[in-house]
Parts: structure tokens; C-alpha cells; sequence
């Protein structure tokens, strides 16, 4: 198994390289570090004056300077810290758009983790969500979003289920994963009416048990709190230290619906995101 890990300077950044580090072992799993030089947007052209084009390429070379001295040193101490540990990995920095390379560099690993508040543009940008938002959109491979910050520990999983085709593919990817070996499993489904949030909730742990031999407890929420309020509050109930949904999905509709709860758990959750589109 591949795990990607990307590295940059946020705090969310170093517990994605913390989790990393934990949960590579009991995968047998291989790490790669990548950092990003965002060097496009470093230097994207701007009006300057006839004597400013001097200026901004002195400035635009020190900038490129400094953001592959900070790419070197996140690679050099993620090497350090997986060699330590006795975890086999690779490193790399690639020079072009975060957004692209990265997306790019998913489709060769089996799971990629991904600070929360992840900056690829930390020379030009004190935040960057637009990146780590498109990065999402089209993954299309599992990941692990992971908040800054102490994690709120637990050792079971709660998996947010509506029936839904983007849940079942989350669900699915999950379970194949082998994140969730021997670690007490919950489906989740809220809804207004709990005999069918409990319908829901079954036909979930039914797909776990027939198609990955998980066995699973249903758990139906009823609750006059958003979904995503809803969800997060179960969470904390069940103290599970993972949280597995489905993401972006086609329909304009359920994109609406089913991605604000996504968007919401994603900024809010104190425990690791699991996502698969």
C-alpha cells in the first residue's frame, strides 16, 4: 500500500505526518512525501512600472528561493522522522500547481493525507482553501483530511451513511482500506423520521458484513440540529476517532445537500476526515 503525505508548513500539515507515521505500520504500507513549489503563481505577471520588471524578478527569484529552502527542509525532516520509525519512504518537490500536482500524484497511491488548513501558496497567500477545495473536488481516491491542532482521541469509527452512492463509495473505500481493522464500527445516518434512519443505518452494516466481513452497529440519529451539528455531536457520544463520508457528488442536488455536510464536518471535526468521491 502507498500512502501520499503532503507536506507544507500548516499544523494540520504536521498531524497529517503524525498519522502517517501510525497508521503506516499496521498497513504495511510505503510513504511519499511531496512538497510543492508553487512557482506559477509566484511568478504570475502584474502590472509594473517601467522600471518595476527589475524589481519583481529580483523579488519573484527570492521568493523561489525561499519557498524551495522550506519544500527541502519539510522533505529533509519527513525523511528523518520516517527513518527513525523504521517506515520505508520517498520524498519529492515538484515545481508547478499545487492544485494539479497533487490531484496528479493521488491517482498513483491508494490514500492520500491532507492537512485541513493546507497552504501550497504560503509565499503569496496567508491561507489557501481555494487548492485544498479543488483538491477535493477531484480526487476521485480516498484521503484523509486532517485537522490542526490536539485530535480528539477514540478508538472506534463512525461512518456518516444516507444510502447515497458518494456515502456507499466512501463506505466501501473505507472498509478496503483496512483503516478500520479491529477498531468497533458504527454507520450513522441522520434523519427526520428514526425508523428509517435505522433502515438506512442496517442496510450499511449489511454491505459491510456481506461484501468485508465488518461487523458494524447500526446508529440512527434524530435531532433538531443541522446535520452536520448532528453528526458531530454523535461523534463525540461514540467518541470514535475518525469520521468516513462521501464527498462531492454529480447530482446539482445532492452536491448541495450532501457537500455543504461534507464542507461542514471537514472545517469542524477534531478527528481525521476519511473521503472518497
Amino acid at each position: 500500500m502507498k500512502l501520499l503525505v503532503c507536506l507544507e508548513g500548516s499544523e494540520s500539515a504536521a498531524n497529517a505526518v503524525e498519522l502517517a507515521l501510525t497508521i503506516a505500520p499496521g498497513l504495511g504500507a510505503e510513504l511519499f512525501g511531496v512538497a510543492i513549489i508553487d512557482e506559477p503563481d509566484i511568478i504570475a505577471g502584474e502590472p509594473t512600472s517601467i522600471g518595476g520588471a527589475s524589481f519583481k524578478r529580483e523579488r519573484d527569484a527570492a521568493l523561489l528561493d525561499d519557498a524551495q529552502m522550506h519544500a527541502q527542509d519539510w522533505l529533509d525532516r519527513f525523511a528523518l522522522r520516517c527513518r527513525a520509525a523504521g517506515i520505508a519512504a520517498q520524498t519529492e518537490a515538484l515545481s508547478g500547481d499545487p492544485g494539479a500536482l497533487i490531484v496528479e500524484q493521488m491517482q498513483r497511491h491508494d490514500l492520500t493525507l491532507l492537512g485541513r488548513d493546507a497552504n501550497f501558496r504560503f509565499e503569496t497567500q496567508n491561507r489557501d482553501r481555494h487548492t485544498r477545495d479543488r483538491i477535493l473536488r477531484r480526487a476521485g481516491k480516498p484521503m484523509l483530511v486532517v485537522p490542526p491542532g490536539p485530535l480528539a482521541s477514540g478508538a472506534s469509527v463512525m461512518i456518516a451513511f444516507d444510502g447515497s452512492p458518494a456515502a456507499t463509495r466512501a463506505l466501501r473505500s473505507f472498509a478496503a482500506s483496512g483503516l478500520g481493522r479491529g477498531r468497533p464500527v458504527r454507520v450513522t445516518t441522520v434523519q427526520d423520521d428514526g425508523a428509517i434512519a435505522f433502515e438506512i443505518a442496517v442496510r450499511g452494516c449489511e454491505l459491510l458484513a456481506r461484501e468485508h466481513g465488518i461487523r458494524a452497529e447500526p446508529d440512527n440519529v434524530v435531532s433538531p440540529s443541522s446535520t452536520v451539528a448532528a453528526l458531530l455531536e454523535r461523534r463525540e457520544q461514540l467518541a470514535a476517532g475518525v469520521i468516513v463520508l462521501g464527498g462531492y457528488v454529480p447530482s446539482p442536488l445532492a452536491r448541495l445537500v450532501w457537500g455543504s455536510v461534507t464542507h461542514g464536518i471537514i472545517e469542524h471535526a477534531p478527528v481525521p476526515v476519511f473521503l472518497h468521491y
